[in-house]
């Protein structure tokens, strides 16, 4: 029967998407009754009958001293299986990560949008020593709100973790210069440059940004390519004044 195969794609067991339509055709039913209709053995039912509660699929009430399940309404099927599909999205940047661990490839996680680009900044404050970054204020101001921005020094101020930072000389990157000592970073700015990515270095990995709308942020963790970029930042940092 077509509509059990599409029930058992969405994680539902045989046996158990039997009785939930054995259940939406009788409305209710005693587990006796549910069992003739779905033809599954009462005792079957017995032994996944709360896994099918937890699911969602049934609910079990009494009615004249006897259990009587009914069947839940489909569309909780549909508001779970979005629930399922949106979790599942949050965690598929971890996900690609992990994925990328068995091999000698670099571990890599993706970010997309303005939140995805907030999420990531998240990251920084894992460093366990210095951050060292490339930035163009105006870009990043330009698509997030200060708010969101400010909130990561914050948080970085309070664990400890010192910024360098070579930035595109701007009248925002200015301002943001000014608040150096109360964030803990130290900028030096720098003309006639063309940052189309924020580039943070810390720990054993590389964080670039991309400000073009929608935004996107990609994390690469690699001990040596991490290296590599800050040998090449710590180059330029010493010629600068």
């Amino acid at each position: 029967m077509a509509i059990i195969d599409t029930l058992k794609s969405m994680g539902i067991d045989e046996k158990q998407a039997a009785v939930y339509l054995a259940c939406l055709e009788l409305g209710k039913g005693t587990i006796q009754e549910v069992s003739l209709k779905s033809g599954i053995k009462r005792t079957s039912i017995y032994n996944f009958l709360e896994e099918m509660k937890q699911k969602g699929l049934i609910s079990e009430v009494k009615e004249n001293k006897k259990v009587v399940l009914v069947a839940e309404d489909p569309n909780n099927l549909s508001i779970r299986l979005q629930r399922q599909s949106n979790e599942f999205q949050q965690m598929l940047p971890e996900l690609m990560g992990l994925f990328n661990l068995p091999s000698h490839k670099p571990k890599v996680k993706f970010y997309q949008g303005v939140e995805g680009i907030k999420n990531a900044y998240t990251d920084l404050l894992t460093a366990k020593g210095n951050i060292y970054g490339f930035a163009d204020y105006e870009k990043m101001f330009y698509l997030i709100d200060a708010l969101s921005l400010w909130r990561i020094p914050e948080e970085r101020v309070k664990r400890n973790i010192k910024y360098f930072n070579i930035a595109k000389d701007s009248a925002k990157a200015r301002e943001v210069k000014k608040t150096d000592a109360k964030q803990m970073r130290e900028t030096k700015l720098v003309k006639n440059v063309d940052f189309e990515t924020e580039i943070n270095i810390y720990d054993n990995k590389v964080m670039m940004v991309s400000f073009r709308r929608p935004g996107a942020t990609v994390i690469i963790e690699d001990a040596a390519i991490a290296q590599t970029m800050r040998s090449v930042w710590k180059a330029w940092w010493n010629t600068l004044k």
